[in-house]
């Protein structure tokens, strides 16, 4: 369920391969230490945010964003935007997944950006 509210144009292409191979990695030994240093930020690396990674960024930019994504608001690309002017935003009628719920628009945006570049 918790997946269907990412894909929420899509719904269907929830399916248990899906599943699957989302929880494939969880029964790795080490899945337990590396899910509690995603959540708990206490790697010992420095956290990296997106801002750091774009303002690092010295390369044509596109943002294939799924505008109905539930998790990730479309604000966020609004600040990549404002942080990255140059970068292209194409909004996907998709949710948090577009590449997965509406792969021809994606395809489409990446092979349109891919040509004017």
């Amino acid at each position: 369920q918790i997946l269907r509210q990412g894909y929420p144009v899509n719904p269907d292409n929830v399916d248990q391969e899906l599943v699957d191979a989302i929880q494939y990695p969880s029964f790795h030994p080490n899945a337990a230490e590396v899910f509690y240093r995603v959540i708990s930020r206490t790697s010992a690396e420095r956290n990296v945010f997106v801002d750091d990674l774009v303002d690092d960024m010295d390369c044509p930019l596109l943002l294939a964003w799924g505008d109905k994504d539930p998790w990730i608001r479309p604000q966020a690309a609004d600040r990549i935007q404002a942080a990255k002017p140059t970068c292209q935003r194409v909004n996907i009628d998709a949710g948090h997944c577009p590449h997965d719920e509406a792969p021809e628009a994606v395809n489409q945006a990446i092979k349109d950006f891919m040509l004017q570049v």
